[in-house]
């Protein structure tokens, strides 16, 4: 059975994590996803999207959720450790943590059936059916540890998609298998909110780059994925289809650790067993930027320390700029950091200890976490369904107007989610 919000525009929200516009839109490879391609021209789409501060997965897709910037809604990065000697570090990945509501809040309180598959910061969420993205940070492989996120999903809903997907296991890639069990939610329990995290793309950029034949390859398996959602919502002229991402990413050359650079100054002290162990100095790294926090008062000499550090960080050219407490302010971002040490164009920061300070072979060959202004960042945004303009160009827009959009494309009042924030004419 539907739920009672019946009458309302039923809504499905599919993110390709990290994926920026000109990936899909370049002429010598938009053939290869054709259902992206037929979803831009029958709906609405953004130019590029603006992403937050730092431009990574799980601030983002809170901001997507709840229409707030970091410093809003309280994700200021993936993890929840600032501990960077810490070795098996955990990540934002319960709801608990958000600080205002979320889209699926806002959706069962006006009594609409709700479905989530490995959204982030979804843990715990009041989601009907839901299946969280969460792993045993201990793990080598977090997209092969189904034990933890089945302990996290709505009691039996794991082992009930899981059996269904048997045949695939082994033999299908992350988004394949994520774009089947969202088929079987939607058709199983008919809800009013279907919302979906794709991450191959996303992990295939990081390894090889943004446009190299292995992050294609993973982009052709969500547009499969995507292609194969549309059709089964499209006996429904009252569903619609939002496909969106996060972020953009860039290619990196060079690796810096801003870390090593940290415990060479003694900013780290040593444990029992000869490891560097936690002072009073965390941080925490986001690809594209580092953000350094003092986690007890410090002293003089460690200030002059950190000055010290950062200045040798600076000579080796990783360094664009340092974003002071004062300019992460104006971006509404994290209000604990210190600062947040931005790498220059090329340059990706690691959260490694040991080794040396700069690398020719960075262990991601493409990385985002920069600003949002930064080149590259932007993220994507389209919409298909009853009332939305097709071939209608939307410009380019903040992140932050995606929520109260959903919202209203949901039949819900546009200011009940970041009332700040005005929502896209669609139509």
């Amino acid at each position: 059975m539907r739920s009672t919000a019946s009458s309302s525009q039923r809504l499905v929200v599919l993110s390709v994590d990290g994926l920026r516009p000109e990936i899909y839109r370049a002429k010598e490879s938009r053939h290869r996803f054709p259902n992206l391609a037929a979803i831009e021209q029958a709906g609405a789409s953004a130019e590029a999207v603006e992403s937050v501060y730092p431009s990574t997965t799980y601030p983002a897709h809170a901001t997507i959720a709840t229409g707030l910037p970091p410093r809003g809604h309280g994700i200021y990065s993936h993890l929840a450790s600032l501990d960077p000697t810490e070795k098996a570090r955990p990540w934002c990945w319960f709801a608990r943590a958000l600080r205002a509501p979320a889209l699926w809040d806002v959706a069962r309180a006006s009594q609409r059936k709700i479905a989530s598959l490995s959204w982030p910061v979804s843990a715990g969420a009041g989601i009907d059916y839901n299946i969280p993205e969460i792993w045993n940070p201990a793990v080598a492989d977090p997209h092969r540890d189904f034990e933890t996120a089945a302990r996290y999903a709505t009691p039996g809903l794991f082992a009930e998609v899981a059996q269904g997907l048997a045949p695939l296991l082994g033999k299908a890639d992350p988004d394949q298998l994520r774009g089947e069990a969202a088929l079987h939610l939607w058709n199983r329990y008919q809800p009013d909110l279907l919302m979906v995290h794709f991450v191959w793309y996303d992990s295939q950029a990081h390894a090889f780059g943004p446009a190299s034949p292995e992050a294609l390859q993973a982009l052709e398996s969500a547009d499969q994925a995507v292609g194969r959602i549309r059709d089964a919502i499209s006996s429904d002229p009252a569903t619609a289809l939002v496909v969106l991402s996060d972020h953009g990413f860039v290619p990196v050359e060079k690796e810096a650790a801003p870390l090593v650079v940290f415990a060479e100054h003694g900013l780290f002290t040593r444990g029992a067993d000869g490891s560097l162990a936690l002072r009073r100095l965390g941080a925490v790294s986001a690809g594209g930027s580092m953000a350094v926090y003092w986690l007890e008062e410090p002293s003089a000499d460690d200030r002059r320390r950190l000055s010290t550090a950062i200045e040798k960080l600076r000579e080796t050219g990783a360094v664009q700029e340092v974003v002071d407490w004062r300019q992460l302010a104006t971006l509404d971002a994290d209000p604990d950091a210190l600062l947040m040490i931005e790498a220059a164009p090329g340059f990706a920061f690691a959260d490694r200890l040991e080794g040396p300070v700069i690398s020719d072979t960075p262990h991601d060959r493409a990385t985002h976490g920069y600003l949002p202004t930064h080149p590259g960042m932007e993220a994507m945004f389209m919409a298909v369904g009853r009332d939305i303009a097709p071939g209608k160009n939307l410009g380019r827009f903040s992140l932050k107007q995606i929520a109260p959009t959903l919202a209203q494309i949901m039949g819900l009042p546009p200011d009940i989610l970041a009332p700040e924030e005005k929502p896209l004419a669609l139509a």
